[in-house]
């Protein structure tokens, strides 16, 4: 009976991971193409209900009801109340939005509130981790040999999926395809950079890696590119060894000469549109309109500074494409500061960790991705990546002799090979 419940909980974790990230898609991918997009919400509503269940399996088998003492807890808390009571007056005073203010709430719950409360507030297992990466890997593994497969007839033709595929076809985000390449192609690479692997794990890390270039430059994503190097540029930095930070400089720089080459060859025009911002803004592209749409928000925020104004900015009636602004806008200065409180004691994970324990900058690595990834864009209720790997990283007990343990304890006191 206790090997079964940690199979359960195993088995709930890993899921959980597998569908919270890029296994999400890869059901979206499949559900596209093989049903139509009518069918997509029979998939990917029960998907997120399935998630929630999930984390709220291994809740229950290891909940530890100290965490709610926390502070960051605390502050995770006043930032919630703070988003939901902007979407209980929208409710009452009748805004229309463009979609039902209900579904902000039920999105928020889902996607973000329930699962950081659950993550946070379980036991860590030193198996956890192991999970946590796998599942990372596998998700993001599926997805690119899904995108290789049915649109492997496109790749090397066009800049960029969605001026091939459009919304009526067999259609998925662009941004979701690049971050997903980007993250599984980060986490691969700095498990093979900071970790003793077999040769067998090496190589499936190295295809992982490769074949996750397939939605990277399918997608084009300019937020990715930025989502892919800033994690590496702070492990540079914040390598101990100097000599070490030179010759990971080098090999940085050789890298990203070969994701331009790459580019080409797929005829991605990721790194085209990275490079051409500034001509984006000159020319008042499309892509540059989160500049303005920016400045709409912040100026709703100077005029309802305390509580904020809206959930999204009613002069283009979505949300503003930047987490930190949009909090300002929803929630005011009395949800900001709750929210940066958490940020922070985040960063300061990361940064921990990118200084004492190398061998775990892949979890660093996929909370800054998240983080980056909701600076341009995504929302506060969609941030399913942002809030899991925030709450993960959290909830981590940075110890050498907890982290290291070669056992775990799990309901109870009696001990479990890990």
């Amino acid at each position: 009976m206790y090997i079964s419940k940690y199979k359960i909980y195993a088995t709930a974790f890993f899921m959980a991971v597998f569908f919270s990230f890029s296994g999400y898609y890869a059901v979206l991918l499949l559900s596209n193409n093989l049903l139509g997009l009518s069918f997509s919400q029979y998939f990917t509503i029960p998907v997120r209900i399935l998630i929630v269940l999930l984390l709220f399996i291994c809740f229950i088998l290891i909940g530890r009801k100290e965490q709610i003492k926390q502070p960051v807890f605390i502050a995770f808390i006043l930032f919630s109340l703070a988003y939901l009571f902007r979407i209980a007056a929208e409710i009452l005073s009748g805004v229309q939005n463009h979609m039902s203010n209900s579904t902000f709430l039920l999105y928020f719950l889902s996607f973000c509130f329930l699962p950081f409360l659950c993550l946070f507030l379980k036991k860590e297992l030193f198996a956890d981790l192991k999970f946590y990466k796998w599942a990372i890997l596998l998700s993001g593994a599926i997805l690119a040999v899904l995108s290789f497969f049915f649109y492997r007839d496109i790749i090397g033709t066009v800049g960029r999926i969605s001026l091939a595929v459009s919304k009526d076809e067999n259609y998925i985000s662009p941004l979701a395809l690049s971050y997903s390449g980007s993250l599984t192609m980060g986490v691969a690479l700095l498990v093979l950079l900071t970790n003793t692997n077999s040769k067998f794990v090496k190589l499936m890390l190295w295809i992982i890696a490769g074949v996750s270039c397939v939605p990277f430059f399918l997608g084009a994503s300019r937020g990715s590119v930025i989502a892919l190097a800033f994690p590496f540029i702070l492990f540079i930095l914040n390598h101990r060894s100097k000599l070490m930070s030179i010759y990971l400089l080098i090999a940085f720089v050789l890298f990203s000469a070969g994701v331009i080459v790459l580019s080409e060859q797929f005829g991605s025009t990721v790194i085209d549109r990275f490079m051409g911002i500034n001509e984006d803004v000159d020319s008042g592209s499309s892509s540059a309109s989160r500049l303005y749409i920016w400045s709409y928000a912040l100026g709703h925020f100077a005029d309802n500074p305390l509580l904020g104004h809206s959930l999204e900015v009613p002069e283009t009636g979505h949300y503003p494409h930047n987490i930190f602004i949009e909090v300002l806008m929803a929630t005011g200065i009395v949800g900001f500061l709750p929210f940066m409180f958490v940020i922070v004691k985040s960063v300061k994970q990361t940064l921990y960790i990118f200084k004492n324990r190398p061998e775990l900058s892949w979890v660093a690595a996929i909370f800054l991705q998240s983080l980056i990834q909701n600076c341009f864009s995504g929302a506060i209720y969609t941030a399913s990546w942002l809030f899991f790997s925030m709450a993960f990283i959290l909830s981590m007990n940075l110890a050498p002799e907890t982290i290291a343990s070669p056992t775990l304890h799990i309901l109870g006191q009696r001990k479990v090979r890990a």
